[in-house]
């Protein structure tokens, strides 16, 4: 029974989460309040007040939990690829690229990033757990190597262009892109 009684408040958590993950994918980041969340979630406003006290910490753990998912995506990608050399790369490639931009998850994350883009503290939080995840996932050699540095740039811009659903090349030639990205990172 005390088994029990501890993962309640993990998954009273992960309840309000995704409730206010979906609030945002069905009605937009404006729909989210918390009254919206505990109703969505099918707990009391007290329930959730004990986990959030307010719709900046929700959205905070949110935003963290959306990105620690996808760094440890990128950890289980690394994990695959026995070849050393720009591993982190390929990984972080690998994974900004599988998800589709209809995916509810790149949805949920283009709403936080609007959000990062006017909330310094988001901001903060975000390049809080990408350095945490750049020093963990990348040798010192390809966290300062030109070439590799380059490739996560072309990457960011394919993903910034994927969140935005900004489509102004041909599946075709994103592919060559995503094809020649990965040769880059073995060079």
């Amino acid at each position: 029974m005390t088994e029990w009684r501890n993962k309640e408040p993990d998954e009273t958590r992960e309840k309000l989460l995704r409730a206010a993950a979906d609030l945002i994918l069905a009605q937009g980041l404006q729909a989210v309040t918390l009254d919206a969340i505990a109703g969505r979630a099918g707990v009391s406003k007290e329930d959730l007040l004990q986990h959030f006290q307010t719709k900046p910490i929700l959205l905070d753990a949110l935003f963290d939990d959306v990105t620690q998912r996808f760094a440890g995506a990128v950890a289980a990608e690394m994990a695959k690829d026995s070849d050393a050399n720009g591993r982190g790369t390929r990984a972080y490639l690998r994974v900004t690229v599988a998800a589709p931009a209809d995916d509810g998850e790149a949805r949920v994350m283009r709403s936080l990033i609007g959000l990062m883009l006017f909330d310094p503290e988001v901001r903060e939080l975000w390049s809080s757990i990408w350095d945490e995840a750049r020093e963990e996932q990348l040798s010192p050699e390809e966290q300062e190597s030109p070439e590799l540095t380059l490739c996560r740039l072309a990457i960011d811009g394919l993903w910034m262009s994927d969140l935005l659903e900004h489509r102004t090349v041909s599946k075709q030639t994103r592919a060559a892109v995503i094809r020649r990205i990965e040769e880059l990172t073995r060079k």
